[in-house]
C-alpha cells in the first residue's frame, strides 16, 4: 500500500482540509504513517528559503551542515498515549525514505548527536507544539537524486510521543512520495522489550546474546537483523539508568593475547551496531574482552568450542 506526503506548497487545499482535522489515526495525516493515533500540533512555511542541517555530531561552529534550498515545511505532531521509544517512532519514517530512493546522510541520537548543543543547531517548532526531551531524542537527515531533502527529530515526553518533519523542496522538483514499510519486523520487537533478555539480565546480571553471527577468525558482526540485539536496544532505552559491559569470549584454538583482542573486538562491534542501527545511548554501553578465560562448558568438543565463542550483556550498573 503506498502512501504520499505532499510537501509543496502548492496543495493549499489538502493542507487546508488537514489543518482542519483535530484528532485522526496517523495515515489520514498526508497518509503518513505514524504508529498509532497522532494529532498535528504545528506548522510553518517559508517560501523560497534556505535551511542548513547537520550532517555530524556537534562541533561547535565547525559542525557540518547540508543547506538546503526550496520550500521549507516544518510539520510537528503529538502521539498521544504511545509507549514507543524515540527510536521506534523514527524507524517506520526512515524505512519510508529509503524505499523511495533517499540516502540517509546522518543519524544520531541525543549525547551521541551532542545533546543540548546539537539539538539548538536545528529549526525546531516552539514548545508545547515541539517537545525534546534532551535526553532522549533520535535525529535524521536524508537527501535524493531532485536534492529534496527531509529531516526528522523525534522525542518522549512520560505519555507521549513527539514527531517533527522538516521537508525542503525545490520549486521544480516532484513532491516527496512516501511508502509504508515492506518489513515492520524490528517495530513489534522492539515494542516488547521484556521477556527472556529481560529476565535474565534482571535476575542474573547477565545474557548471552546467543543468535549473533561474525565472519570466521574476523570481528565484523554480520548484517543481521539480530532478535537478541533488538530486545537488548529496547531494555535499554527504557532504562537508560542501566549501564552494562558487552563481554566478548573465544574458544580456547590459538594464543590467549590473539584470542582477547579477538574477542574485544567482537564486543566493540556489537557496541556500534547497538549504537549506530538502534540509536542507544553510548554512555550505556563499553565493550571488553576476556578470550578463552570464562569457557561456559568444555572446549574438548567441536559443539563446546561453538557454544564459548560468544559475547554476553553484563549488568555494570544501574545508578
Amino acid at each position: 500500500m503506498t502512501f504520499s506526503l505532499r510537501l509543496a506548497l502548492c496543495l493549499p487545499t489538502i493542507f487546508c482540509g488537514l489543518l482542519c482535522a483535530g484528532h485522526a489515526q496517523a495515515r489520514d495525516l498526508f497518509g503518513l504513517e505514524l504508529p498509532g493515533a497522532a494529532s498535528e500540533t504545528g506548522r510553518h512555511s517559508e517560501a523560497a528559503s534556505a535551511e542548513p542541517f547537520p550532517v555530524r555530531a556537534y562541533q561547535g561552529v565547525d559542525t557540518p551542515r547540508i543547506m538546503a534550498e526550496g520550500d521549507i515545511e516544518r510539520v510537528a505532531y503529538r502521539l498521544t498515549g504511545t509507549s514507543l521509544t524515540s527510536h521506534q517512532m523514527i524507524s517506520a519514517l526512515r524505512e519510508q525514505l529509503e524505499a523511495q530512493g533517499f540516502d540517509i546522510l546522518f543519524s544520531c541520537a541525543d549525547t551521541v548527536c551532542g545533546g543540548f548543543d546539537f539539538r539548538y543547531l536545528l529549526d525546531l517548532l516552539p514548545e508545547p507544539a515541539m517537545h525534546v526531551d534532551l535526553g532522549d531524542y533520535q535525529y535524521l537527515v536524508a537527501q535524493d537524486d531532485s536534492e529534496r531533502v527531509v529531516s526528522v527529530l523525534t522525542s518522549r515526553a512520560p505519555t507521549s510521543g513527539f514527531v517533527q518533519i522538516t521537508t525542503v523542496v525545490p520549486s521544480d522538483a516532484p513532491p516527496v512520495e512516501l511508502t509504508q514499510p515492506d518489513s515492520t519486523e524490528v517495530l513489534p520487537q522492539l515494542a516488547q522489550p521484556t521477556g527472556a533478555l529481560a529476565t535474565q539480565l534482571e535476575s542474573r546480571g547477565r545474557v548471552v546474546l546467543g543468535d549473533l553471527a561474525f565472519d570466521t577468525g574476523a570481528a565484523t558482526l554480520g548484517a543481521g537483523p539480530f532478535a537478541s540485539l533488538q530486545r537488548l536496544a529496547s531494555y535499554l532505552m527504557t532504562h537508560p539508568e542501566v549501564r552494562i559491559v558487552l563481554v566478548g569470549h573465544t574458544d580456547n584454538v590459538g594464543a590467549l593475547d590473539s584470542n582477547t583482542a579477538l574477542s574485544r573486538k567482537r564486543a566493540q562491534s556489537v557496541r556500534q551496531r547497538l549504537i549506530s542501527r538502534y540509536g542507544v545511548s553510548s554512555a550505556q554501553i563499553s565493550a571488553e574482552g576476556i578470550g578463552y578465560l570464562a569457557p561456559l562448558v568444555s572446549n574438548g568438543t567441536e559443539d563446546g568450542r561453538e557454544q564459548n565463542r560468544r559475547v554476553e550483556a553484563v549488568i555494570a550498573s544501574t545508578q
